[in-house]
């Protein structure tokens, strides 16, 4: 039985919403974990960080152990932030190399050590596949205050193509992210599918296309109720 969960992760499981302006941006009280753990009655740590992708998770796992957090779970959860790209550089320049801000090599290396680090603290690691992206709700988000011209040249695509690449470059990790999970035999809880699985999960997504909105984070709450139970304690 489940008792104590930590979190690392980004905004997704922080539970920020958006109003669509990527300057704008407030933390819901009702957040998918809070919800859930609270209905359960276990103890949380949330550590998840706002922007956070896999090398700023690692840090924050590690200054977390430092300080003597301790828990059964430890949920990891990254992907959204990791495949995305610094978009002012990109639209003053889309001519340049540009990385995404966690490229997959090294994203994989470090969800890899984030379950070591886990495992090596007597947590039981559990890997989150994130919410999916509305692609053209996301495009135009980016192109809040930067040159849709340009990042079109750097994509190398028509505006909706664009849109699904990046819906791709998201796809992408979190199939990485449950590709790792099956090779370390880590349990996942597989909330993109849930999302997808949705009649209409842009119902459940904020304008800016990447945060869910409350209806969505109460979804979440919803499958967490289920999934924590179902979880197996390794230590």
């Amino acid at each position: 039985m489940v008792t104590s969960i930590i979190a690392w992760g980004d905004s997704i499981l922080k539970g920020v919403v958006s109003g669509g302006d990527s300057k704008r941006f407030d933390i819901t009280e009702k957040d998918s974990l809070s919800q859930a753990c609270a209905v359960l009655g276990i103890e949380l740590a949330n550590k998840s960080v706002f922007g956070s992708w896999m090398t700023k998770t690692r840090r924050a796992q590690d200054r977390s152990l430092r300080n003597g957090a301790s828990a059964q779970i430890g949920i990891i959860e990254s992907g959204t932030n990791d495949c995305d790209y610094d978009w002012s550089a990109v639209s003053a320049n889309p001519d340049a190399e540009h990385l995404q801000r966690c490229p997959l090599e090294e994203f994989t290396r470090l969800m890899e050590e984030a379950v070591s680090v886990a495992r090596q603290n007597k947590i039981t690691p559990v890997i989150m596949i994130p919410t999916p992206l509305v692609p053209e709700w996301w495009f135009k988000n980016i192109c809040i205050g930067n040159d849709e011209a340009a990042i079109l040249k750097f994509l190398k695509a028509e505006k909706a193509a664009a849109a699904m690449r990046l819906y791709q470059n998201q796809e992408l990790f979190s199939l990485k992210a449950a590709a790792i999970a099956r090779a370390l035999d880590v349990q996942i809880v597989d909330v993109r599918s849930e999302f997808l699985a949705h009649p209409n999960y842009k119902t459940l997504m904020c304008l800016d296309g990447v945060h869910p909105n409350q209806a969505g984070y109460d979804f979440m709450a919803e499958i967490w109720k289920r999934e924590i139970t179902k979880l197996r304690v390794e230590f």
